[in-house]
């Protein structure tokens, strides 16, 4: 198998034609030997003046003027609507749907939502407390736990 390759011809043929690709190492490859360098291409026929640019050099292009329209003002912002504080920013809520923190309230609980005792538990839990207060959330999860309790639910 010494200066053989691991293919023969025929083999290289077949896996060809199966799609695969033979690789070989480059020292087992037999490269032909190189030709003589070609020279560089002369241009005899161009005149020597359609060599050279007969432009004269271009200008460097001046920086850009800014638009005179960002010097004017913004105009103002339309005024916001009047709404109840308690529609504004983070609490804002909709009618009748309740939020993600008094459906994990619920969930922890194992609470009924539709109980009416439930439904009084649920309007006695100060939610903006619980959002700003860690301690009382804190003081809630006993509460939690003892309604979760005597449901029956572990």
């Amino acid at each position: 198998m010494e200066g053989q390759g691991l293919w023969s011809s025929e083999q290289h043929l077949w896996l060809g034609a199966m799609g695969l690709t033979v690789y070989a190492e480059a020292s087992s490859i037999v490269w032909p030997p190189a030709g003589p360098a070609r020279p560089a291409p002369r241009f005899d026929n161009v005149p020597e003046s359609a060599l050279r640019s007969s432009r004269p050099p271009l200008e460097p292009v001046p920086a850009p003027r800014p638009i005179a329209s960002a010097a004017l003002p913004a105009p103002p912002l339309p005024p916001a609507p009047d709404m109840p504080a308690s529609r504004r920013g983070r609490s804002s809520r909709l009618a009748g749907v309740p939020d993600k923190l008094m459906l994990a309230l619920l969930r922890a609980s194992g609470q009924n939502p539709n109980e009416p005792a439930t439904q009084a538990l649920m309007a006695s839990w100060p939610l903006d407390e619980l959002r700003a207060n860690p301690a009382a959330k804190r003081a809630l999860w006993p509460q939690l736990r003892a309604l979760r309790r005597q449901r029956g639910e572990r």
